[in-house]
């Protein structure tokens, strides 16, 4: 098996000029999904479709399986209905029902007609349920026994039933003739107990159980607390409905906790791999929070100006007067940038932690924050210029310190996104832990750096407008 990542990925932009089909696949022969997959989330979205389109519906369906849910995503509707209802077929359930997200509702209900009946009687039965409930993360794929079975009839069941009708073995779950949970037994003590022995004698009569609207999330903590492996799940008459297994808890929570770190450095939106992310995706999950803390700074700027400003009214072009001005913009401009650096070292620390990034793809990671951060930068710019110049949502103050604000501002982000993308990445290559060195030397490294930007860029401008500074 290959593992040249970087010659996976040139070889799939190579083949992104390949009409052929045959040429395509055989150029992938040997590749397996989860590499074909990786490499996808490296290379731009048209790439990754283009290469895609070519492949069998199996093996297509195979590597959405192993792509980021926000990748898979965006390519899924370009992809032949073949390819689609494979993957449908191959997904979890619990996933299966979110696909129906990205897709006309007419073709979602096409392609259950297309998979097998029993999976897509599944499907339609788990979207019956409460969206972000218990019941659309459940699965029916667990072993139940009467409560009159015997030990050596659980073994048999176990024993000649196929892996795939299960999820998981550990736990048996004793069911009566109307599906009302009776009792629960574990591998181990049907094991070890005499092959004679009914359900009835050995189940545990008291299982921890959810009900099917418990939100997902505290159906991943409840297991998280006892340390189980799946809980049942009962409708609101006691009959067992599925499980829900801890590989999709683990999954909820992870996601709750990394949404929650990302909101906490100002991010929002799903978890998603930070590769398979978009520019413009990058910028809607910062924009609106860099917005609100830029706007909460001019709260900052309006009690200099109580303090300071009214020296600088009384004579705007003496040199006490400009310097008690541009004082007014210093909580706006450095508290921007160091916000803007929070989001970029918070995204960026996430990324290396869960392997979607690596330290020698520094420079990809750089272009793509320059990116956003031009964007995020001329837009606050633009806000902090309207802000200082107009008399009705501003401050009215002269032309030269609104273009003193507009210019710096988009040069104190771009410079935050570098020095924030650019830290965690030294750290993870210096061997030390991205958070731990990125966190507290971002903000007083920018909030020093930003000052020198802001002066020099006031220095250029007030020179122009005859100010010497």
């Amino acid at each position: 098996m290959r593992t040249d990542d970087q010659a996976l990925e040139d070889r799939l932009i190579e083949l992104a000029d390949v009409k052929e089909r045959d040429v395509i696949r055989e150029a992938l022969d040997g590749y397996h999904e989860s590499e074909i997959a990786d490499a996808m989330t490296r290379v731009d979205t048209d790439v990754a479709l283009h290469v895609l389109q070519k492949l069998d519906a199996e093996t297509t369906a195979y590597v959405l399986i192993e792509l980021p849910t926000e990748t898979a995503r965006a390519i899924i509707t370009e992809l032949p209905d073949a390819s689609i209802a494979h993957y449908l077929d191959i997904l979890p359930m619990d996933d299966a029902i979110e696909l129906r997200e990205e897709l006309d509702p007419e073709r979602f209900e096409s392609l259950l007609n297309v998979i097998p009946e029993e999976d897509a009687q599944e499907i339609r039965r788990l979207l019956s349920y409460p969206e972000g409930s218990a019941g659309q993360l459940l699965t029916e794929d667990f072993v139940e026994v009467s409560p009159d079975a015997t030990m050596a009839d659980v073994l048999n069941v176990i024993r000649h039933t196929s892996d795939s009708d299960f999820e998981t073995v550990n736990y048996i779950y004793v069911l009566s003739e109307d599906r009302h949970l009776l009792g629960l037994l574990t591998l181990r003590r049907v094991i070890r107990s005499e092959p004679d022995r009914t359900a009835r004698e050995v189940m545990n009569t008291e299982p921890v159980t959810a009900p099917v609207t418990m939100p997902e999330e505290d159906v991943a903590r409840l297991l998280a607390k006892y340390g189980f492996s799946a809980i049942p799940v009962l409708d609101d008459r006691g009959r067992m409905l599925g499980i829900v297994t801890a590989d999709d808890a683990q999954e909820v929570l992870e996601e709750a906790q990394t949404e929650d770190v990302l909101m906490f450095g100002g991010v929002t939106g799903d978890a998603e791999a930070y590769l398979s992310l978009s520019i413009l995706e990058l910028v809607k999950r910062r924009l609106p929070w860099l917005v609100i803390l830029f706007v909460a700074e001019f709260f900052t700027g309006s009690v200099l100006r109580h303090y300071v400003g009214t020296q600088a009214d009384s004579d705007p072009n003496n040199s006490l007067g400009i310097i008690a001005r541009l004082m007014l913009f210093v909580p706006l401009l450095i508290g921007a940038g160091g916000n803007a650096g929070s989001q970029v070292t918070t995204t960026i620390t996430r990324a290396l932690a869960l392997g979607e990034v690596r330290a020698n793809e520094w420079f990809k990671v750089i272009r793509r924050e320059l990116s956003v951060a031009l964007i995020i930068g001329l837009t606050l710019g633009f806000l902090g210029f309207l802000r200082t110049k107009l008399p009705i949502i501003g401050w009215n103050q002269p032309m030269y310190l609104a273009l003193v604000v507009g210019i710096a501002m988009p040069c104190i982000i771009i410079w935050a996104a570098t020095v924030g993308s650019v830290l965690p990445i030294t750290a993870k290559k210096l061997g030390q832990d991205p958070a731990v060195m990125s966190a507290p030397f971002i903000s007083t490294f920018v909030d020093a750096t930003g000052l020198i930007i802001y002066f020099e860029v006031a220095r250029r401008v007030l020179a122009a407008y005859g100010h010497p500074f």
